[in-house]
Formats: C-alpha cells, structure tokens, sequence
C-alpha cells in the first residue's frame, strides 16, 4: 500500500500558527500572573506611579515583544495562505480554460459535421439524380455517367482517326484530350457543373477544416461508383487542373475504384497524370 506523500507546505503553516496561537496565549498568560502578583502582594504599586510605570515597561517590553512576534507569524500566514488562494484560483482558470477549449473544439467538430453532411447530402442526390437520368445509347440505355464517358471515347477514337489521316500518328497531345473533353463536357455542363463543383468544394472543405481529413474522405469515397470516379478522373487532369485538388486526391486514395482498362483504351499515358497512389486500395 502506497504510503501518503507529507506536504511539508502545510506542516510548516501549520507549525508557525501554533507559534503564534502560543505567542497570544503566553502574552495573555503574562498579563493575567502579574496583575494577579500585584493584587496579592500590595496595593502600594497601584499608588505608586515611578513603579506603576517600571512594572507598565516592564510589562509591555515582554509581552509587546512576545505578541509583536506572533503578529509577524500571522501576517507571514496571511501571505502564505494569500498565495495558496491565489495558485487554487490559477489552476481554477486553466480547468475552466481546459473546459472551454474542450467545448469550442466541440463545437467546430459539430458545425465542421453539419456542413459536411449536407455537402455531401447534396453530392448523393445529385450522384442519383445524374444515374437515373438515361439517354438512348446505339445500343442500349446509358446513365448520364456513361453517355458522357461514352461521348468522350468516340470523341477522341474520331481525333486518332483524323490524326491518322492527315500525320500518320494516332497519338493526340494533351491539348487535344483536352479540347475533346471541354467539348464533351459542354453539352453535357447543365448537368454535371453543380455536381462537379459541389465535388471539389468538399474534398478542399475536409482538406481545410477537418482535424482529422482521412476519416472523412473514407466516408466520401464510399458513396463513389466506378462510373463517377471515371468522370472526377478526368474531370481533375482535364478541366481543374488544380494542385491541391491532385494532392488530396493522391494522399487519400480517391480513385481506387477507377477503372483503369477504360482510361487506358482511350489513352494509358494518363494513368501517369497522377501519382500511383491516388490508385491504391486500402484494406
């Protein structure tokens, strides 16, 4: 069994109020014995004024003496324990300090929550909104996912095909895929735009505000499909073009649903726009 630690703080407070308790009590001890020896001896003192004042001095070196000291005793206590109350007070307001801290970080952790919830709220929405509207394909119905990737395949297989034509080189430069995309993505802009928008805010929204950014951006990527993540593939190296955008997206692990057969039969030398982690399954 652990013994108590002594607080040697208190033990010497403790010693000196006994000192002065004592102090007090021996002047007053003094006082009462010599006016009572001087009432049992004679009354010639209390007549007697040279010796009045003898036994008067007297009396007050000793006890004046004695009780001078313990008033320094009190007023050293009344220091000691001023300082005490005022260490009990600091420590007071670090803990309500602590506690407001605790409270504010709270409270940025609820509103940061809420914002985010609805950001990501309104992705879903849009996300099935964008699904369940179909287009007829050549051969079937296609979300608006698809119709887009799909656009924008045939629309760089029909770039090879007049490069091919007219230099011999079936390989397009980035400012053709990207002019093939832009041109895509315009007939397509009334639907994607907000969606597009609303996913770029939320990736820099938990990149600025999150504590804690990989949580979040799991609980994001979750809600992806294969056919969205095609779209935010191209949509970053083709029309964003933003680094911070490319650095969440490859710290996190984003694009791990990505189908990369796809983006290789239209161009496997974009696969190489981003680092290989932006690729990477987590398990």
């Amino acid at each position: 069994m652990k013994r108590p630690s002594i607080n040697f703080g208190d033990l010497f407070a403790n010693v000196l109020a006994i000192c002065a308790l004592t102090a007090i009590g021996l002047g007053l001890a003094l006082c009462y014995l010599f006016v009572t020896h001087f009432n049992q001896s004679t009354n010639a003192i209390w007549n007697d004024h040279n010796l009045l004042g003898m036994a008067g001095e007297f009396l007050g070196g000793t006890v004046g003496s004695i009780w001078a000291l313990a008033g320094v005793i009190l007023f050293f206590l009344a220091l000691v324990y001023q300082k005490r109350e005022l260490e009990l007070q600091r420590l007071e307001l670090h803990e309500s300090r602590k506690i407001m801290e605790s409270q504010s970080k709270t409270i940025a952790i609820q509103q940061f929550e809420n914002t985010f919830f609805q950001l990501l709220n309104f992705h879903i929405n849009a996300a099935n909104q964008i699904r369940s509207n179909a287009v007829n394909g050549s051969d079937k119905k296609a979300n608006m996912f698809d119709a887009l990737f799909i656009d924008f395949k045939k629309e760089t297989n029909s770039l090879k095909k007049r490069r091919k034509s007219d230099a011999g080189s079936t390989m397009p430069s980035d400012e053709s895929f990207e002019h093939c995309f832009s041109a895509v993505y315009e007939g397509y802009k009334n639907t994607f735009q907000h969606y597009l928008e609303n996913y770029k805010t939320l990736l820099l929204f938990i990149k600025n505000k999150s504590s804690d950014p990989a949580f979040y951006y799991d609980i994001l990527k979750s809600h992806f499909t294969e056919q969205e993540v095609l779209i935010h593939f191209y949509y970053i190296i083709l029309v964003a073009k933003n680094q911070d955008l490319r650095e969440i997206i490859e710290t996190n692990h984003l694009l791990q649903k990505l189908n990369q057969r796809a983006v290789a039969d239209i161009d496997p030398y974009h696969l190489e726009k981003l680092k290989s982690d932006a690729y990477l399954r987590q398990f």
